[in-house]
Parts: structure tokens; sequence; C-alpha cells
């Protein structure tokens, strides 16, 4: 009997099963080098930053962006020499990706321009992760991540919000070197101006006293502009009575806490002073001269007695 079909058939298996895992086999090494690839770029990207001088968020912002693009890259570059190993025509691939790429490109503007707003955020400094901002007015919180196509905020109550770049139009950022601390307070017009003021500087003393880490200060650890105030800046607001702003110069993590203690010490001490912060309140006269004071709150209360409080005024329609 003639075995010499079976002799070729096993040579010919044999060298199928060869080339298979040799197949097999590169591919292994292709991915393995590729792991090492991406772990060494991870590790020198690292090594840079920590050899410059830079902002701690612009670091995470910036490694986080070249560890992902070099990952993406080593990945397509893997992904070819894997698909040439194994004869795929690498050439007619990238040919008809091309002509797919224009068309889906007419279809993906919106990509393009998240992009494109991406690139334009990282190399104008808009922001960097960590830093807390409002974002078009409507989302408020510190960035957890900026990609090219989209960006994540934490907002303070925890949840996670994704915008794409394109939508992003107008950027407030808490996290630039300085922040004006701003508090107003309003006393009624009948309240001694001199005593308000002299009641207001012993707060901006206190909160030097007992918060000054909070503040600005320069090279020789004088504060830039401590809490001060800079004077009243309405008279008419709301017909309650004058309005005093105190401002400071804060450091950026320290704003809300400012404006919070300010507010919490400005009505301590008019309390401990007696003197009156201004609440809606209207003012009655009568025929006889009479005056009579009411909060403008307690006349709304009871919709159905408004009658009857006319009334008791002569001159008032009933």
């Amino acid at each position: 009997m003639d075995w010499t079909w079976v002799i070729n058939l096993w040579e010919h298996a044999r060298l199928q099963l060869d080339t298979i895992l040799a197949k097999v086999f590169w591919t292994v090494v292709i991915l393995i080098a590729a792991y090492l690839a991406i772990m060494v770029i991870r590790h020198l990207v690292s090594r840079l930053f920590a050899a410059t001088k830079m902002d701690e968020n612009k670091e995470k912002t910036l490694a986080a962006l070249l560890n992902s693009a070099s990952r993406y890259i080593i990945y397509a570059l893997a992904a070819m020499l894997i698909l040439d190993l194994f004869g795929v025509p690498i050439t007619a691939l990238l040919a008809g990706a091309g002509v797919v790429g224009l068309a889906i490109g007419f279809g993906a503007q919106s990509l393009v321009k998240d992009i494109i707003t991406g690139f334009f955020i990282l190399f104008e400094d808009q922001f960097h992760v960590g830093d807390f901002v409002e974002i078009n007015g409507t989302v408020t919180g510190t960035v957890e991540e900026l990609g090219l196509r989209t960006t994540s905020i934490r907002e303070w109550s925890g949840r996670k919000v994704y915008l794409a770049n394109s939508e992003i139009n107008r950027v407030r950022n808490f996290n630039r070197q300085q922040l004006r601390a701003i508090v107003t307070a309003t006393f009624p017009f009948d309240e001694d101006p001199v005593r308000v003021r002299a009641t207001l500087e012993e707060v901006c003393r206190d909160m030097v006293e007992q918060h000054r880490d909070y503040f600005l200060a320069d090279a020789s650890g004088a504060l830039i502009e401590p809490p001060q105030i800079y004077g009243v800046t309405d008279i008419d607001k709301n017909d309650k009575g004058a309005q005093v702003t105190i401002i400071a110069l804060t450091k950026p993590q320290s704003l809300w806490t400012v404006e919070k203690v300010l507010r919490e010490m400005v009505w301590q001490k008019c309390n401990a002073h007696g003197i009156r912060l201004a609440y809606p309140r209207r003012v009655y006269e009568t025929q006889g001269g009479s005056t009579l004071s009411l909060a403008a709150d307690a006349l709304g209360q009871e919709s159905g007695d408004w009658g009857e409080r006319a009334g008791q005024f002569p001159g008032q329609p009933g």
C-alpha cells in the first residue's frame, strides 16, 4: 500500500502548524513589546514632569494626555503589525480606511470640533485636572478628567458630569493664584454709619487675627489685601437700607470659607453691639402723624387680614 500521500499530508500539516505557531508566537511578542513600550513611556513621562517646575494640576493633565495618546498610537501600530503577520494587506486596508474615513468625517463633524476645542483648552491653559471651575454658568465642580474629546466635572453634590469639549463656551476658573472675597451687609437707614463702620472694622481685625492663613500674602508674609471695608456700595437696596461691602484677597481654596466666616462674624458682632441688619419692612404714617412699622413678610402672611389691617389706618383704602 502506498503511504506517500499520508506522508505528504503530514508534512503539509506540520508546515502549516509551524507557520501558525510562529505567527502566534510573534503575536505574543508584539503584544508584550507594546505593553513594555507603554510602561516605558509612562515612566519617561513621569520622570520628565518630575524634573520640571510646573503646577501640579497641569502636570497631571499633560501626563494623562500624553500617556493616553501614546497608548492609542502603540495599540494602532501593534494591530497593524499583527494584521500584516497574518497576511492582511495593510496598504489596501489603509487606503480603504482613508475613503471610509472621509465619508465618516462628514457625519462626525462634532467629534472633530470636540477634539479641536480640547486641544485649544489645553494649549491656552484654561483649566487643569483638580481645578474648581464653573462651565457655561450651569455646571460647577472639580475637573476630574480632561481629554481631547470630553471633560468630566465632579459637582459638590458628588454627581459627575461629562461635557463634550465643543459645548464648553464659558469657563470661570477658581484656581488662578488669587480670588477676592466679597461680602455685603445691609443696614437700616436709621442706623449710625459711624457705629456700623467701627463694628465692621472690628470684624476685619478679628478675621486677620483668627484666620490669617486664609489670605494671600507676599514674599515677606504681609497680607496683600487684608479684610477691609470697601465702602457703601448701595443706598437703595430694595428700600431696605445702605449696603456696605467688605473685600479681601484670599487663597483659591479659601474663598468660600472666608466668605462664610465673614458673614457669620458680621452677624455676631452686630448682635453684640446692638446694630440691626436690614430686613424688608414698611412704615405707615397715620393722619394723626404717628407712624407704624411692620415687617413686609408679616403683611403678606394672611391675605384675608389685609383689609382689616388697612382699615386700621385712616385714609387707607378699605
